[in-house]
């Protein structure tokens, strides 16, 4: 793989040549000289665009005249930009020169894969060291709606009506003035989009609003005099051009909802009800067992109290009466003992149980009434007749 650095700063030569170092790099001054002297099978041109009209015009030449099948990566000045809608370049990709030059290795890496691969991957968005950090493959081109919430905060009436434009049909955009900020609102967001190219202050009242928040940030640079978001303490941020908006947004809004698995909050906050009422059910069914068993204690301690005034014998004699007086005597003595005992004790288990349950109506403790009556009145009965 070839590359092409056109540059006549030797300070910032220097710095590609370490950057770039085991690859195959040409180094160029301008555009005319790589059209004269440079090969044309070259892979990457690395542009470096600090004379503004100048360096627009040189790098249409470029393309028109030579490398129309290269790939782009054009560095451009924080203090004298050049305007990206000039280029009629096709997957260009622009940097700054002053503050990104770390991502070089990763976006010739990134190149290299899409080339050796033979994929058509076409990449017309301007980017930053935030954004190309992400690993994988984005769909780019998808236009299909996501549900995720942006919250916007700028007064800037251009900027939001670009904003609009870029996010309209793929996200749902909510607007705040910097003056009337609903800080729990925002939070509640996906996404959050901020101006800061009123400077520092505006820089100031994002990390005021956001503490603590793990929500992604795209923030919204000056082009003349951007701010540095390295100093600001947020993870999830992204730093974009205002002049890009157009152009690069959607692109940096889908990347970030990919890197970070971002669904919808309406989603979300189903899921969570659900986790939500499964906790509280199974808190609920704890406690019910809890007091289930409190509960069958104390009617245990009542039950063994109440029946411990019981006469069992002569129950026993009652029911051996009765047996015998409805039974024919012949027929008494041909049923074995335990047959008869049985019968004792389904007499004696009757009369008890029907005393319990007319003074009791609910129906659970009447299940667990019977059950622990049943149980006693059996070790009682055992131990009368052993």
């Amino acid at each position: 793989m070839k590359i092409l650095v056109s540059s006549f700063d030797r300070l910032l030569i220097e710095k590609l040549q370490h950057l770039l170092s085991g690859e195959n790099v040409i180094f160029v001054k301008n555009g005319e000289e790589a059209i004269r002297n440079a090969p044309k099978d070259i892979d990457i041109i690395i542009y470096d665009a600090v004379s503004g009209l100048v360096s627009e015009n040189d790098l249409n030449s470029l393309f028109e005249k030579a490398y129309r099948n290269s790939k782009y990566i054009v560095l451009m000045d924080d203090l004298f930009p050049i305007d990206p809608d000039n280029l009629k370049i096709p997957g260009k990709i622009i940097i700054s020169r002053d503050r990104e030059l770390p991502v070089l290795p990763e976006l010739v890496k990134k190149y290299k894969e899409l080339i050796t691969s033979n994929k058509n991957v076409s990449i017309d968005k301007s980017v930053n060291e935030y954004s190309l950090k992400t690993q994988g493959n984005y769909e780019y081109d998808k236009e299909s709606h996501t549900g995720v919430e942006i919250s916007v905060i700028s007064k800037d009436k251009e900027l939001l009506d670009n904003i609009k434009s870029a996010l309209e049909n793929i996200a749902y955009i909510k607007i705040f003035s910097p003056e009337q900020i609903n800080k729990d609102e925002i939070l509640n967001s996906d996404i959050i989009i901020y101006d800061t190219t009123e400077g520092v202050s505006a820089a100031r009242e994002l990390i005021n609003m956001y503490q603590n928040a793990n929500i992604p940030v795209i923030i919204v640079l000056d082009d003349m005099f951007p701010i540095d978001i390295s100093r600001i303490p947020i993870v999830k941020k992204v730093g974009i051009v205002k002049t890009e908006i157009k152009s690069s947004l959607k692109t940096i809004v889908l990347k970030l909802i990919s890197e970070y698995n971002i669904s919808s909050r309406k989603a979300k906050k189903g899921l969570d009800k659900i986790s939500e009422v499964l906790a509280m059910d199974s808190s609920k069914s704890h406690l019910k067992d809890i007091i289930v068993d409190v509960l069958k204690e104390e009617i245990r301690n009542s039950v063994r109290e109440s029946l411990s005034g019981i006469d069992f014998k002569e129950l026993a004699k009652n029911a051996i009466q009765s047996q015998i007086a409805t039974e024919d005597i012949k027929s008494l003595m041909l049923n074995s003992v335990n047959e008869i005992v049985n019968n004792m004790r389904n007499e004696i288990m009757n009369i008890a149980t029907k005393e319990i349950e007319t003074a009791i109506k609910e129906e659970d403790i009447k299940a667990i009434i019977r059950e622990i009556t049943t149980t006693i009145l059996k070790e009682r009965i055992d131990s009368l007749l052993a």
